[in-house]
């Protein structure tokens, strides 16, 4: 041996199970952080996707610009994309949908991916041509084809500061293309039309044609400081500038909240972020703890042959050398192989998520826009990879640091006389012991504290890691913050005639449907001498206030006030005897409040000469009643019982109908039943929450889906860790398993015993990692609320967990015992690794 390294390299080759232990430790904590890292810029991509999917692949937007402010904007160099649109106007195909006509210039609308996807035609290129989506020619009723001529109504809205003119026109298109339905602009209640160039100039007076601007800055760090600069320069209205909060997120983009008009706060950013890196954290202890562990115990083995080093004249810095050799040797060969690993082993994952999927619910236009896109994020990235390697190298040797300590400081006297065993006898009542190999496993599990609590510390990282991941997958759907709640399968509008009380009576008899929550609704504006004429009142509105009764039936009261009123209460507001005010929302102008009326619970109300008690009143703008999607009006809106309503109107027809079909129903057979009930009441616009809602869940289906299988590769290296710290505290007993066996221990007692430690290491870990795992649900419920407060226990993952972590340890115990169980008792007491 020409040098002391040459040692570390010896002792690998000689103690080949304790040198396989540590290179497989090595060799999935580096594969563990790849994974992540490419997993991770997959996700951020897809998150990407889905904000432009939903707004657009753009920063933020100008309205209403000038020429002079456009050109201004085209010849920024601070800007790297801007793309010109006008909007032609807004067409209503119902109460509950709007749809807004655009005519893109130069190619802009290819920012716009969710709106120009063609199913049959081309997109418009000359003025007066047009593009619909194929939803809306249903709505519209239009039976033709592309070629065709559509007459459309449309109008135009001209703001002067605060107050807006409206410029309405109709005009006859030619249809050229028909694009895919988007239905992820239902829950905002607008779709897309397409326009070609030059169609303003046709339909439009000189004065409404100004120029919508989407752009994108060269710097995102810089993108706020850009904006505010552009607002100032150019003079643009606080109105007339619109963030795309959604992908500025996506993308990391630090934006102004207060100039985005927005409601979030750096509050859920920071929960999020500390939760982020206490998971993270968590996951590169669980492989630190396991080479740590792994470390200590290959060194106390040892510990005569570095008592012998040092009485030779060995130094403490060459102890070290040793001991950092041996793990630098093996993170030369096992960083590569795990960065490998990890960059497979994300790609497989990825790739198998998206062959369960369509390139449609990754809003993607083909199968292989969807695989460059994985393959473009899951290659190898040089920065990534070398961060990858520092992080693992780093921790491996933070990890064998403790063990070179304790050899390096034992004297020499001490480490060469050292003894294996250490008899420590206390003081212990006598009792009856019910179960030997459940007393001896309980024995064996305090004789040995410190590697006890090491493999019980490993577990409990991988369980809280593994519910804290599963709270992450909430956090990633950005579509679900678009998404509202709705009552039903179909909403049924007719604003013109109504529906009468037969139509009700004939959808709720009908075979599918299971129950049909109706809303009536009546708005009264003020005269010129600010009072309600329909409607007498005991109450004086404030300027702009407008009166509304809405009537519920008693399945659309149990959906939305339920929660908030008490029994009696319910009963009484169903019963027509009392009703819920909503209060106009504040409004503030120049730092202060507007006046408004306000009417508190427990008052009495005198409308349509009827005393009436208020049971509970309304502040806040969620929940607003109105017909469909249509737009808020501000003002006081009394929700009452339909016969109340009656009473108080007059009027008895429904405007909205709100079916809910069983869960067997027959959805053609109900679709055949809509239209002919459009045909009998004409007016009607029949829409179905059907295919809104499957596509909001499929668009978070890819990311729910990649979550998942990052879950699961954790709880693999979780796993595999696990077997590896029980298989070395097993491997380190064999001599005294010879001698158990020598004296008499059947092999049914030996597997009894370690199956009884297997179940308490499971057990003990399971109950200490789900308190810690809830811990991070904590944080992450504060991430999405922007609040800390308790969260519900997360029950199945906590039992999963658990579940897992027993098999695990059992499957551990189980994996090396039958090899040792098999030796000859010779062989087991004469074991020398």
């Amino acid at each position: 041996m020409k040098t002391y390294h040459a040692l570390a390299f010896r002792e690998l080759r000689a103690q080949k199970i304790t040198s396989v232990l540590l290179l497989t430790a090595i060799i999935l904590s580096t594969a563990m952080t790849a994974v992540i890292g490419q997993s991770a810029g997959v996700l951020s991509a897809m998150r990407q996707q889905q904000a432009i999917a939903l707004g657009g692949d753009r920063y933020a937007s100008f309205v209403q610009m000038d020429r002079e402010q456009v050109e201004a904007l085209q010849n920024d160099p601070r800007l790297s994309y801007t793309g010109v649109s006008v909007s032609l106007g807004t067409v209503e195909l119902s109460r509950a949908l709007t749809m807004d006509l655009i005519e893109f210039r130069d190619d802009s609308a290819e920012i716009y991916p969710s709106f120009t996807r063609l199913r049959e035609g081309r997109l418009p290129e000359k003025a007066m041509e047009i593009a619909l989506p194929e939803d809306v020619l249903r709505l519209l009723g239009f039976a033709g084809k592309t070629g065709d001529t559509i007459s459309l109504t449309a109008a135009k809205t001209l703001r002067h500061g605060v107050e807006t003119e409206e410029f309405v026109y109709q005009a006859d298109f030619i249809l050229t293309g028909i694009t895919e339905s988007n239905y992820l602009g239902y829950a905002a209640g607008l779709v897309c039309g397409i326009a070609g160039k030059g169609t303003a100039e046709q339909v439009l007076p000189g004065s409404y044609i100004y120029y919508l601007v989407d752009i994108r800055t060269f710097e995102k760090s810089t993108f706020q400081d850009t904006m505010d600069d552009l607002v100032s320069r150019l003079q643009v209205h606080e109105l007339d500038t619109i963030y795309h909060v959604t992908n500025l997120r996506a993308l990391g983009i630090p934006y102004d909240e207060k100039a985005a008009d927005t409601e979030s706060s750096d509050q859920g950013f920071s929960f999020l972020l500390a939760a982020g890196l206490l998971v993270g954290i968590l996951v590169l202890l669980a492989a630190g703890l396991v080479i740590y562990n792994i470390m200590k115990i290959a060194v106390s083995k040892r510990i005569r042959q570095f008592g012998t080093l040092r009485a030779v004249g060995g130094e403490k810095g060459q102890l070290y050398a040793i001991v950092a050799t041996e793990v630098l040797l093996l993170c030369i060969a096992g960083i590569p192989a795990g960065m490998l690993l990890g960059m497979l082993s994300a790609k497989g994952i990825l790739s198998a998520a998206a062959g369960f999927l369509s390139p449609d619910i990754f809003l993607m236009n083909d199968a292989g826009q969807l695989k460059q896109l994985i393959a473009e994020n899951s290659g190898g990235k040089g920065l990534f990879l070398a961060l990858s390697a520092f992080i693992t190298l780093s921790f491996a040797f933070i990890a064998a640091l403790p063990a070179a300590r304790s050899a390096a400081n034992v004297p020499p006297v001490a480490a060469i006389a050292h003894t294996d065993i250490r008899v420590r006898r206390r003081n212990r009542r006598v009792k009856q012991i019910k179960s030997f190999e459940a007393y001896y496993a309980r024995l064996n599990l305090k004789r040995n504290r410190g590697r006890t609590t090491i493999t019980i510390v490993s577990l409990v990282m991988s369980i809280t890691v593994f519910i804290a991941l599963q709270s992450f997958v909430s956090l990633l759907n950005l579509a679900g913050s678009k998404e509202e709640a709705h009552l039903g399968d179909y909403s049924v509008v007719n604003e013109t005639v109504g529906f009468p009380p037969e139509i009700l009576e004939g959808l709720e008899q009908n075979e599918n449907v299971e129950a049909a929550a109706a809303l009536q609704l009546s708005v009264y504006m003020q005269n010129d001498e600010n009072k309600i004429e329909e409607i007498p009142l005991d109450f004086s509105l404030q300027p702009g206030e407008t009166f509304q009764v809405a009537g519920l039936s008693e399945l659309y009261m149990d959906n939305f006030f339920k929660s908030q009123l008490t029994k009696e209460q319910m009963e009484a507001l169903k019963a027509g005897e009392g009703c819920i005010i909503r209060n106009p929302v504040p409004i503030v102008y120049d730092g202060k409040q507007v006046p408004r009326t306000c009417i508190r619970a427990g008052e009495t109300i005198h409308a349509g000469g009827k005393e009436i008690p208020v049971l509970h009143a309304l502040d806040d703008y969620g929940g607003y009643i109105s017909v469909g999607n249509s737009g808020f009006v501000n003002g006081v809106q009394m929700i009452v019982s339909n016969s109340l309503y009656t009473a108080l109107t007059g009027k008895n027809v429904y405007e909205e109908i709100l079916p809910v079909l069983k869960k067997d129903a027959d959805r053609k057979a109900f679709d055949s039943t809509l239209e002919e009930l459009s045909r009998q009441i004409p007016g009607t616009s029949v829409l179905s929450f059907e295919q809104t809602d499957k596509q909001l869940e499929e668009s978070f289906a890819r990311i729910k889906m990649l979550a998942w299988g990052l879950i699961l590769f954790i709880g693999l290296i979780g796993l595999l860790n696990i077997i590896n710290t029980v298989y070395t505290n097993i491997h380190t007993r064999i001599r005294e398993i010879g001698t158990q066996r020598a004296i008499g221990m059947s092999v049914g007692s030996l597997y009894r015993t370690f199956l009884w430690e297997g179940v308490y290491y499971g057990l003990i870990a399971a109950v200490l990692g789900c308190a810690a795992g809830y811990i991070c649900t904590v944080f992450v419920q504060a991430a999405a609320q922007d609040a800390l407060s308790l969260a519900p226990l997360p029950i199945v993952p906590m039992l999963e967990a658990t579940g897992l972590s027993i098999i695990a340890c059992l499957a551990a115990v189980c994996i090396p015992l039958r090899k040792i169980a098999g030796m000859s008792i010779v062989d087991s007491i004469e074991n020398q690794e």
